[in-house]
């Protein structure tokens, strides 16, 4: 059989929408007893997470087909152990394997995931271009996996794996990683290196680099996604409450060139589930403009220009965290180099500042329920 993923309402953030939609997978599967999923690569960026958890949840064997464009999720899942290796190579390999997934019980998918292939996952989803909302997904994989401490290894392993580019091919990619990847069993049964092909002559060229920072005072945290060599984002803050307002002040040419741009309430309460600021980035390139952007959501899934993004501001705005008691002309400063987070505010001064008021939520419904529940980003996004 095969069906389509709900329609996932669009002002959901993206951490929610995976959230719906594995809640529905969850059902249908249930009415449905398939006996194993077969899961297509090229899948929107919260979908194979969100088939992922609702399989884990039923405890049904799950296969990523081999695929010509990859996501860097689909990546992740690869490394991870999910796909026929040599990966990529044989088009018929990935259903053949699901059927006798489905008639012989094959390795369920708590059996596949372990510290070992998440920080595959990891590395590889990462290498594939994978930027912020890859480390949101594998938390909440984790998670239901009953693997702890990944957090950790996120905030470990993220800053060490930039993204790579040159390369056609998933088995490629993968033998380029080469020691960097754990020799993991996968859904065949064999282990993943022993397929894999001699890694590439070409040496790969290396994109955004994902750097973690925080402030020692306020506790405050992000993730930066800067090109390589960038050890510094910094510059007098232009504030907004929302995405629309970013734009609208984009348009009328509020923000200036040597300004950073801080977008709050987009976070996983504020949203609600984490907003992807797509729109943003448009508006952006639209009005010619490129500057740093700061914001307690999500960055484009490609981000434009050669500016960094700072994102996953935690606390966000709608728990009154730091992004939303900046207010213009505050200068804010990211240093890459030693992961420190510099406001020319005092910390007395922020403390007694208004916060953004908290967006406000209906008081029933799937989004209110989340809104009000939703645990912090690097620990899934999910319910709470």
């Amino acid at each position: 059989m095969q069906f389509e993923p709900p329609f996932a309402p669009l002002v959901y953030g993206t951490a929610l929408r995976r959230e719906w939609v594995a809640d529905h997978v969850q059902v249908r599967c249930a009415m449905r007893s398939p006996s194993a999923l077969l899961l297509l690569g090229g899948a929107d960026s919260y979908e194979l997470p969100a088939y992922l958890l609702a399989a884990m949840r039923l405890d049904l064997p799950v296969v990523v087909a081999n695929f010509r464009y990859w996501s860097p999720f689909s990546v992740a899942l690869a490394a991870a152990g999910f796909a026929p290796v040599p990966v990529g190579q044989d088009a018929l390999a990935s259903p053949r394997v699901a059927i006798e997934m489905a008639h012989g019980g094959g390795p369920r998918p708590k059996e596949l995931l372990n510290g070992f292939s998440l920080a595959n996952a990891l590395r590889a989803g990462l290498a594939a271009g994978g930027g912020p909302e890859l480390l949101v997904h594998l938390a909440a994989i984790a998670r239901e996996a009953g693997e702890v401490g990944v957090s950790r290894m996120i905030r470990v392993l993220a800053p060490e794996s930039p993204a790579i580019k040159g390369y056609s091919r998933i088995a490629d990619l993968l033998a380029s990683l080469g020691d960097a990847l754990h020799d993991v069993r996968t859904v065949e049964g064999k282990m993943l290196k022993e397929s894999l092909p001699k890694p590439p002559e070409t040496k790969p060229v290396e994109k955004d680099r994902l750097h973690f920072v925080s402030g020692r005072a306020s506790g405050a945290e992000a993730v930066a996604q800067a090109p390589p060599g960038v050890e510094e984002v910094a510059g007098e803050c232009r504030v907004f409450g929302s995405e629309d307002e970013a734009i609208e002040g984009v348009a009328e040419r509020h923000v200036g060139k040597d300004d950073l741009l801080v977008v709050a309430g987009c976070g996983v309460r504020g949203a609600p589930g984490l907003l992807g600021l797509d729109f943003l980035r448009e508006a952006l390139a639209q009005a010619g403009l490129d500057v740093p952007v700061v914001t307690d959501g999500l960055p484009p899934r490609e981000p434009s220009g050669a500016s960094p993004w700072v994102s996953l501001f935690t606390r966000e705005a709608a728990d009154g965290g730091v992004i939303g008691r900046l207010r213009d002309g505050d200068f804010l400063r990211f240093d890459l180099a030693e992961g420190r987070i510099r406001t020319s505010v005092t910390a007395d001064e922020l403390a007694n500042r208004e916060p953004f008021a908290k967006r406000d939520q209906p008081g029933f419904g799937y989004a209110a329920r989340y809104a009000a529940s939703a645990l912090p980003a690097l620990e899934g996004a999910g319910f709470g």
